[in-house]
């Protein structure tokens, strides 16, 4: 098997390193109206090329793209290549994750079973309970509060606990102590907190029996899809359908962010697909206050 390459944008937009950042637009708007699909109708190959040039442009235009891309180009020239006749080297079976017997914890009924002490009168630590929590997007995205309702056990009311009423047994708890009540907790979601990401929550699980220790709550994320934005990262990608005359003159634009709307330029000429950064209006980053980037990928409007 060929050893992989990576393709020379520089030579695909006809551009070199030095070429100016105005230039390499100009450059990639030439090519982009010669191989766009509207003016191609039917040509494969030429819808093909515009989708390499896309590509291109895409890496070459962003800082930190590009960076990568060059430091990915300078090792693959400073890389030895594979002596003819080197039989391929294949990862171990399974790859490098974890496989199908590896301890993975379900989310599971939490009330399948009852903590049974062997002394009845013995403290005993309640359960630890998990579930899943739906986070809408901007929530993940900036942080936020969701008002989060789960069942678990506390101590009985009719007997306060003691699994007694007078000399009989409870009649409310059969003498267990505890019973199943649904309960709200006000749960704090991160900013930028990751998809599958678990949180806990000490001391919100079961309660324990005989003033045992109460078990832990934990929710692990699950965000949910948003209508109009898409999280990559730490960017966020919006969608937004402009007129053919304000694709074709330019001009101001008032878009939704995830937390109100902003103001952007429309540049003359803008084609369907390309796209504006708005820097500083995406996700929060690691928890924090520096957030990444929104993206304004263009639609245009047929006449």
């Amino acid at each position: 098997m060929a050893q992989a390459t990576t393709l020379n944008y520089y030579k695909v937009l006809g551009v070199t390193q030095k070429t100016s950042k105005a230039d390499l637009k100009k450059k990639y708007r030439e090519l982009a109206k010669k191989y766009h699909p509207d003016t191609n109708s039917g040509s494969k190959s030429a819808e093909d090329k515009f989708k390499i040039i896309s590509e291109a442009y895409d890496v070459l235009s962003d800082a930190k793209k590009r960076k990568a891309y060059d430091r990915e180009r300078s090792y693959q020239k400073r890389a030895p290549r594979r002596p003819k006749g080197q039989p391929n080297w294949n990862p171990p079976p399974g790859g490098f994750g974890k496989g199908p017997n590896d301890n993975q914890q379900g989310y599971e009924e939490p009330f399948a079973q009852e903590p049974e002490p062997i002394d009845p009168d013995m403290p005993t630590s309640g359960f630890d309970l998990q579930f899943m929590v739906d986070v809408p997007l901007p929530d993940a995205a900036l942080g936020g509060t969701i008002n989060y309702s789960y069942e678990k056990y506390v101590r009985c009311e009719e007997c306060e606990g003691t699994g007694t009423q007078g000399s009989d047994e409870c009649s409310e708890c059969q003498g267990k102590q505890l019973v199943v009540r649904p309960v709200t907790l006000d749960v704090k979601i991160p900013p930028g907190v990751a998809d599958q990401y678990t949180l806990a929550f000490i001391k919100e699980g079961g309660e324990g029996r005989n003033g045992g220790p109460p078990g832990d709550l934990f929710l692990r994320v699950c965000i949910q899809p948003h209508p109009k934005f898409k999280r990559v990262k730490n960017d966020i990608i919006h969608e937004v359908t402009i007129s053919s005359k304000l694709a074709e003159e330019g001009g101001p634009l008032e878009v939704e962010t995830l937390n109100g709307t902003t103001t952007i330029q429309v540049e003359e000429e803008t084609l369907i697909g390309e796209e504006l950064r708005v820097p500083g209006e995406g996700s929060a980053i690691s928890w924090g206050k520096k957030r990444g980037d929104l993206i304004i990928k263009f639609n245009i409007e047929e006449d």
